[in-house]
């Protein structure tokens, strides 16, 4: 997950086959996203994985990750889409680990088939073992004040409750006038 225009100095050329490995990654995500084949990622990630998504639930390994992410796809999405474009900012080494960042640009179409366009931020640190790259952490977030899923359900609780109210009110005034009279 490396932005593929970063060569600013020896450091980046002295990392530049992790770098390949890293936007495999991102590609290999990227598509297990799109495909709904988050199994996809299983071989590449750590033994030590644990995740902290977006709706605050923390995940410590890949089966309770995958379950999870089943389990949301149906409920929200059914037989919609869902694509994600990383946006990595360049990534940073130390030894045997990647600090990785950025956002990313996410579009879903719900099962009721209205579309959602939202940005997200990221860090994911990877380990390198025998020369092999592996998710170890990973964590997703979003500003839920404009999350446009909530702001879609937001809008519907308000209009519901403006029409409950209102017919309360009409209710009542009727009443009111009716033992008025």
């Amino acid at each position: 997950m490396e932005s593929k225009s970063h060569k600013t100095n020896d450091s980046v050329d002295k990392h530049e086959s992790s770098r390949e490995q890293l936007r495999a990654l991102q590609a290999i995500f990227e598509n297990a996203v799109k495909n709904n084949t988050i199994e996809d990622m299983r071989e590449h990630i750590d033994d030590d994985f644990s995740f902290v998504s977006f709706t605050d639930k923390s995940f410590d390994n890949f089966d309770a990750f995958a379950k999870q992410w089943k389990i949301s796809r149906d409920e929200m999405i059914g037989s919609g889409s869902f694509t994600t474009q990383l946006n990595p900012e360049p990534a940073h080494f130390e030894g045997d680990i990647a600090i990785c960042k950025g956002n990313a640009s996410n579009q879903m179409l719900d099962k009721k088939g209205k579309a959602f366009e939202y940005s997200s931020n990221w860090t994911v640190i990877f380990k390198q073992s025998e020369g092999v790259w592996k998710v170890l952490r990973a964590h997703n977030s979003l500003d839920p004040f404009k999350n446009p899923m909530l702001v879609s359900g937001v809008k519907k609780y308000v209009f519901k409750m403006s029409a409950i109210a209102f017919g309360i009110g009409i209710v009542s005034a009727f009443m009111f006038l009716k033992l008025s009279s």
